[in-house]
């Protein structure tokens, strides 16, 4: 949904726009996931590299034991509602039998649909399936003939190309734009249903290659309309870290003028009384967290000890899915195609610590250390402050105070408390608010050494 804001708005009247912007249902479903699994897996898991070259032989791709359906009873068994892989990495390489370019699975020794694979596997447990397409590409703009930064002419074109059977479409587009179209005709029409497009903003190339996006976001809205665009699209944004870590006060309604977020993905706000001043238009537009359980996004056997703890792990929830955010964290496949052991026994452990720290509540009287509020987003986003209080011996304590809430807010207190009963205060808002309140005990609270606060608990990352 998209509000428009005039030049003579003033603050009470922006505040007042604001408060009417509301998600669209894909945008409430994707939210309400909570937790989404990445998988990067390519040749950068057999060459070592995190970013390939894009004339890596195909021939190092050859996992020996493949099994998504490992990948799947295992993210399921952990709580995740969806799995996002990268079909298509900065490399290039596919992993899937591309009819646009030989550069795909079916030129390496494994020969296998590593895509449908995972397809099945997600139909048959119940998991959505996420598809990441880079727009970088180092293999077309380094093989011969290649499309990337070729300077070749806009022109009116059919996609898909060759003919797949199916509905066709036509836009203006330069060649690497219609070989990216065609791939994601590919990807939305023989893997579906799916769930999310992942549009990384990273390029490690070194040419100039402008991106039809409105042509590909139409594309993907006439094949897969309950699929969220993420990062590069215009239903999730990128939060602007790769730490874990959202902002202490996340607004999902983001201001924007021209066309463009007034304020930067990495800036401190996005979205706070300043730059709702410069807005000309108002979005929904909330934030994805991307983290990835070890240091690199890529498989490294000398990364096998430095899987992240589960105190960790449940910082990085508290500070992503508890400040209205999705957590999308990276689990990266080994060498064999599996995930490996560290990682499903942590995985375990965070799904099994998930369940019964937060989807759990502590019954009053009780003792607890952390608040959860929630805030019903069909509805928008209103709450800019509030207060909760605890009654102890009698007697009404505030206990904790915070910015926003949107979907999901937990706050972490310095030390347990024990008490009969427990209020919130909404002290500034934007409209009616329809709040949850709830109390939870995680022993891991905090971090040794660590006051729980807006700064990352975790140092290694």
């Amino acid at each position: 949904m998209v509000v428009d804001v005039e030049p003579s708005d003033s603050p009470d009247d922006l505040r007042r726009k604001a408060s009417t912007v509301r998600p669209t249902p894909r945008q409430v479903a994707w939210q309400r996931q909570e937790l989404t699994a990445f998988v990067h897996f390519g040749p950068n898991t057999f060459t070592d590299l995190e970013w390939g070259t894009g004339v890596d032989d195909p021939a190092v791709f050859d996992p020996s034991a493949l099994d998504c359906s490992q990948w799947v009873r295992t993210l399921v068994s952990a709580g995740f509602k969806s799995v996002i892989l990268t079909a298509k990495h900065h490399d290039g390489f596919c992993l899937w039998p591309s009819r646009y370019l030989p550069h795909t699975v079916a030129a390496s020794p494994y020969r296998g649909d590593v895509l449908a694979s995972l397809a099945e596997a997600c139909r048959e447990h119940g998991l959505g399936l996420g598809l990441y397409l880079s727009p970088a590409d180092l293999y077309q703009e380094k093989a011969p003939g290649g499309y990337y930064g070729n300077g070749s002419p806009v022109v009116s074109s059919e996609i898909p190309s060759l003919d797949h059977g199916g509905a066709r479409f036509r836009y203006d587009v330069d060649d690497y734009n219609r070989f990216y179209l065609n791939q994601l005709y590919e990807l939305l029409t023989e893997y579906g249903p799916v769930a999310e497009v992942w549009l990384d903003g990273a390029n490690p190339t070194s040419s100039a290659q402008g991106y039809a996006y409105e042509a590909w976001f139409d594309l993907i809205r006439q094949l897969a309309p309950d699929a969220t665009i993420a990062v590069g699209g215009p239903d999730v944004r990128w939060v602007g870290n790769e730490d874990g870590l959202a902002r202490e006060a996340e607004w999902s309604v983001v201001p924007f003028a021209g066309g463009e977020m007034v304020a930067a993905q990495s800036a401190a706000a996005v979205a706070g009384p300043a730059e709702l001043l410069r807005a000309d238009q108002l979005r929904w537009y909330p934030a994805e967290v991307d983290v990835s359980i070890r240091p690199g996004w890529f498989y490294h056997v000398a990364e096998d000890a430095a899987v992240k703890s589960l105190p960790e792990l449940l910082d990085i929830y508290r500070k992503s899915v508890g400040r209205n955010a999705v957590l999308l964290l990276n689990i990266p496949p080994d060498r064999r195609g599996l995930f490996a052991s560290p990682d499903v026994e942590r995985l375990a452990e965070f799904g099994a610590a998930v369940r019964e720290y937060y989807d759990t509540e502590v019954e009053l009287p009780g003792t607890f250390n952390v608040i959860g509020l929630r805030e019903n987003i069909e509805s928008g986003q209103q709450v800019e402050s509030f207060a909760v209080d605890a009654l102890v011996n009698d007697s009404w304590t505030e206990i904790a105070t915070g910015t926003t809430i949107g979907h999901r807010r937990l706050l972490p207190l310095p030390e347990p408390v024990s008490a009969t009963a427990v209020r919130a205060r909404i002290l500034s808002t934007r409209g009616a608010a329809d709040i949850t309140l709830s109390v939870h005990h995680d022993p891991t609270v905090p971090l040794p050494g660590v006051e729980p606060g807006p700064e990352p608990s975790e140092s290694p990352v």
